[in-house]
This record gives C-alpha cells, sequence and structure tokens, in this order.
C-alpha cells in the first residue's frame, strides 16, 4: 500500500480548524443514472453491487483529497484507495470485506471474491482506524429495499478520515433507471469542492463504463 509523507498538507489549517469539533462529519445524496452501467454488468455477469462500489471507486481514484490520511502522526497521501464492503452474513447479520482497487474491470471482477451470505460475521476489516491501511479503503454498504432521499453512516471518531458510501435502491423513473448515492466524508480532509469534482466523474464514469482509466 504505497503512500508519501506530505510535508506540507495544503488543508493543513482547514484540518486543524475542524479536528476539534465532535462530529466533524457531513453527508450528502444524490441520484445516479444507472441504465448503462446495469447493461453493461448484465452482460458481462458481474455482480451488480461489488461493481458499483467498484466504478464508484474508480471515480474517486485520481482525486488527490480522497487518499490523504494522518499516519502516526504525519499526514499522508496514498497512491489509490481500495473498495471496502459490507456484506451479509449468517444469522441476518453482516460482515466487512475489503478488496485491492485494479484500473482493469475485468481482472478485478476476476479476483474479488465474495463471502458467502452464510459465513459467519467478520468485522475485522471494517475497523477504520486511520492509522492503519484499513483507513485507505473507501467503506460502501447498501439499502437495497429502500430508495432513499438522504443517508448519514455511523463512524468510529472524529479523526476517522474514510469516505463512506451507501447505495440505494435502484429504481424506473422516465424510463431510466436510477440509482441514490449517500456519501459522508470528514470536513477535516474533504470539503465540497472535491465532492462536486467526484460528482461529476462519477456520473460520466456511470455512463460511459466501457472506457478504460
Amino acid at each position: 500500500m504505497g503512500y508519501r509523507v506530505v510535508e506540507n498538507y495544503y488543508r493543513k489549517e482547514v484540518f486543524e480548524f475542524f479536528r476539534g469539533y465532535r462530529n466533524p462529519f457531513y453527508s450528502v445524496s444524490f441520484v445516479l443514472q444507472f441504465s448503462r452501467l446495469k447493461t453493461f454488468l448484465d452482460e458481462r455477469g458481474y455482480k451488480t453491487y461489488l461493481n458499483l462500489c467498484y466504478f464508484f471507486t474508480r471515480a474517486m481514484q485520481p482525486l488527490e483529497d480522497f487518499r490523504y490520511r494522518m499516519k502516526d502522526g504525519d499526514f499522508v497521501l496514498y497512491d489509490s484507495i481500495h473498495p471496502g464492503l459490507t456484506v451479509p452474513a449468517a444469522g441476518g447479520l453482516f460482515s466487512f470485506v475489503n478488496f485491492t482497487y485494479d484500473p482493469d474491470v475485468d481482472r478485478f471482477n476476476a479476483r474479488a471474491v465474495m463471502p458467502s451470505p452464510d459465513a459467519p460475521p467478520n468485522l475485522a476489516d471494517g475497523a477504520g482506524d486511520p492509522d492503519e491501511d484499513a483507513s485507505i479503503h473507501v467503506f460502501y454498504t447498501a439499502i437495497p429495499g429502500i430508495p432513499f432521499d438522504a443517508f448519514t453512516h455511523a463512524t468510529p471518531g472524529p479523526s476517522d478520515a474514510a469516505t463512506r458510501v451507501a447505495f440505494g435502491k435502484p429504481y424506473e423513473e422516465y424510463g431510466e433507471l436510477s440509482v441514490p448515492v449517500g456519501i459522508q466524508v470528514n470536513h477535516a480532509f474533504i470539503d465540497g469542492r472535491a465532492l462536486g469534482e467526484l460528482y461529476q466523474r462519477a456520473v460520466e464514469i456511470f455512463e460511459n463504463p466501457e472506457r478504460s482509466e
């Protein structure tokens, strides 16, 4: 998991401003057009939820603000970020599973093995400790039964820098399939400009999933 220490983090003053907040997190929700991506996935037999997370991570990948973390007291910039998913587990519970991002979607899907929904719950991969490499994951969840309008995520503490994303129940409107997205970030690391850039990239990528990055 490559990274470099950043001596002069450009948001340090903002970071210091928000680090004293009990709750420095904020959320936004929006809808992405899903028809072209769903067709792309169905033609290849790829799992929908796994690849919603994959393509959203692809949109986030080149945006540096989403790859900054604190590690051992230093600001660091990771080379890449990776999807970490909440998945069903035995007994109506859930597990966390982390995957390694690959710019080649076919190679990613060939390597990504989803755990069995009958497996015992495993929460080890979802700790989100900002001083551990798990923090370079984007943490995803899904609420497949609700086409929500807004969403907030649980977070382990105010120093957590991991972006958290939820996908709601896809629905059809005016002949187009749409999917709700709820994203939560730490204001110490990410502001509205970065979220706007992410939204625009996600729109383009969901509309053109066949393009390589």
